[in-house]
């Protein structure tokens, strides 16, 4: 997982220049948007990788699904929280499920189904640990709310995320410690990581692109209370 090192930076630098983007509202909004998009996928991944396991039925497989099996009760309901806290902010929840997200989410979740069915489900973990490897500072949500004008409540994925991943951090340590990882699987953990941490930048530029589309759409609507001039 050394290699991470080579991309963490960037994601890390794009990730807090996101967050002080001069329209925080849409940007809040926005990445809600995108986030729905990958966290709704967590769980089948897991459970299609499980039954990959299953199926494959060796040591590493073996080791795998019992890691997973214990992890997925963790997951269930995080994607309603997201939906829940767009609403607070403002969004039609409707819209999660219609409008398609950034490609980047298609193209991180869709190599994982990949790697799972044509490679080793072990993939995954890799996958894991870039998403819960490094979890949202406690004063992050305080301070967007304070920025936004939304209430806390609006911010209930944050300040749950910036607890429980640094649990789920040491769970996915501890697991990957114990499998018989051979170095085929180390390389595919890490293939899996970097491809991950890549597409996470991409995801953080896609989030800015779009808060920036809809502030200016905002800017430009006319007021209700607008009426056009009179004739001459």
């Amino acid at each position: 997982m050394a290699k991470l090192d080579l991309v963490m930076p960037a994601l890390r630098a794009g990730t807090e220049r996101m967050w002080r983007h001069p329209a925080p509202r849409e940007l809040y909004r926005e990445w809600l948007r995108a986030l729905h998009g990958m966290v709704r996928a967590t769980v089948p991944l897991i459970l299609d990788a499980t039954s990959a396991c299953v199926a494959r039925d060796d040591e590493l497989s073996r080791g795998v699904a019992a890691y997973l099996a214990h992890h997925v009760p963790e997951e269930y309901g995080h994607d309603r929280d997201v939906v829940d806290d767009y609403a607070r902010a403002g969004g039609d929840p409707a819209a999660l499920f219609t409008d398609p997200p950034p490609p980047c989410v298609a193209a991180v979740v869709g190599s994982q189904y990949y790697w799972i069915k044509h490679a080793h489900p072990v993939a995954l973990l890799g996958h894991i640990a870039v998403l819960e490897g490094h979890p949202p500072p406690p004063e992050l949500a305080p301070i967007l709310s304070r920025r936004t004008g939304l209430p806390m409540d609006a911010f209930r994925t944050l300040v749950t995320h910036a607890v429980l991943d640094g649990e789920h951090r040491e769970e996915l340590w501890r697991a990957m410690d114990k499998l018989p990882l051979t170095p085929e699987a180390e390389t595919l953990i890490g293939l899996s990581a970097l491809n991950t941490a890549h597409g996470l930048t991409q995801l953080v530029d896609a989030v800015q692109l779009r808060a920036n589309a809809a502030g200016k759409e905002r800017s430009w609507r006319p007021s209700t209370n607008w009426k056009p001039p009179a004739s001459t």
